[in-house]
């Protein structure tokens, strides 16, 4: 009866440091991806100096924080303002909704949105996730001292790195082709030498 109790109700660890540190850098990693397209999207409401201004200079905040946050936490190695932020993604999902709601009724599909949408959702999952298992802010491990007794695997978690980071990519960079910097931005052809130039 005892091994079976013991089988059956788990334990706070028993997530295990690797998950925890994993989930930690995919989020970080779709933060700072989010605060650049958030950046972006606010390039493309203040450039043309219309009435879209005042709320592109308030998406340009929110860039910003978001990408501050994610630096920090990723140095840190834990989630920064976690509740704080938590809150502030549900607004932005709400808002980026909103924007792409408008834009399908005019028959238009802003990609800038569309990618913020889905990294502020990652990031909001992914933080959700951790503060479920990690009430007490350790995403590494349940206890303070077992952090450095049973450490994250380093393959796995570099795996899980270049895993975070090829995904995050691949939602980021059309995101930022469809601002307004994006689509003024010289193409890559373009930086090439022409033929016959020599040094």
């Amino acid at each position: 009866m005892t091994a079976q109790t013991a089988r059956t109700v788990p334990t706070p660890s028993s997530v295990g440091p690797t998950a925890g540190a994993s989930v930690t850098l995919f989020s970080c990693f779709a933060g700072m991806g989010a605060g650049l397209v958030e950046l972006s999207i606010a390039s493309s409401y203040i450039l043309p100096r219309g009435p879209l201004m005042l709320p592109g200079f308030v998406v340009a905040v929110w860039g910003l924080a978001l990408l501050s946050v994610s630096v920090a936490s990723l140095q840190r190695g834990r989630l920064r303002f976690r509740r704080l932020t938590a809150r502030a993604l549900a607004v932005a999902v709400v808002f980026h909704v909103a924007a792409l709601t408008v834009g399908i009724s005019q028959q238009v599909l802003d990609g800038g949105h569309l990618a913020a949408l889905f990294l502020v959702l990652m990031t909001l999952g992914s933080s959700a996730w951790i503060a479920r298992r990690y009430p007490d802010g350790e995403e590494t491990s349940a206890r303070p001292g077992a952090r450095m007794a049973v450490p994250p695997h380093p393959g796995l978690l570099v795996a899980a790195a270049f895993a975070a980071a090829v995904v995050v990519a691949a939602i980021t960079t059309p995101g930022l082709a469809a601002s307004v910097a994006g689509q003024h931005a010289v193409p890559h052809q373009e930086h090439s030498l022409p033929t016959g130039h020599h040094h």
